[in-house]
């Protein structure tokens, strides 16, 4: 189960994410994230992935199954890793728009002290439409966060 001071971040801090595969033969694939959304359950995370590359995505999913969410607060770098199973993917759901906005308005909030003169829409553009959702259990969680404790697995805890 994903603890709720990580659904938390997820929800209401994180604005930048990644996800990476592999596909049959192992051989590594990343992709950007559009969105996420964590079920009811605290079990699983629904991603919102955006066109490029969605072919590769679902042929890789399908052979390997296995995802990893590598999901940031920009600027802190506040950084979690979600690993997990891929269980299922969908063409998009109408409230998966609003998901993407909460991102992209996040996204636009943290980077407008840095870049007070670009436009909004340039900013806007960073986190781009999905056209695909992908649902994985997440099976552990991994601390990324630059400093002494990245890499520490969180979930399941590690053995002292």
């Amino acid at each position: 189960m994903i603890p709720g001071k990580l659904v938390r971040f997820l929800d209401q801090y994180a604005n930048v994410a990644f996800a990476g595969i592999r596909d049959g033969a192992l051989v590594p694939f990343g992709h950007r994230v559009s969105g996420w959304q964590v079920s009811v359950d605290q079990r699983t995370i629904t991603v919102l992935l955006p066109d490029e590359f969605l072919e590769r995505v679902v042929e890789s999913l399908q052979q390997n199954g296995e995802l990893a969410l590598t999901v940031e607060e920009f600027p802190s770098h506040e950084t979690y890793q979600f690993k997990g199973r891929h269980l299922r993917h969908r063409g998009l759901q109408d409230d998966d728009g609003d998901i993407v906005d909460r991102v992209r308005r996040r996204f636009v909030k943290s980077m407008r002290p840095i870049y007070p003169d670009v436009p909004e829409d340039v900013l806007k553009a960073f986190v781009s439409p999905p056209s695909l959702a992908v649902e994985f259990e997440v099976l552990e969680i991994y601390l990324q966060t630059p400093g002494p404790g990245a890499g520490t697995r969180l979930v399941p805890p590690m053995e002292k």
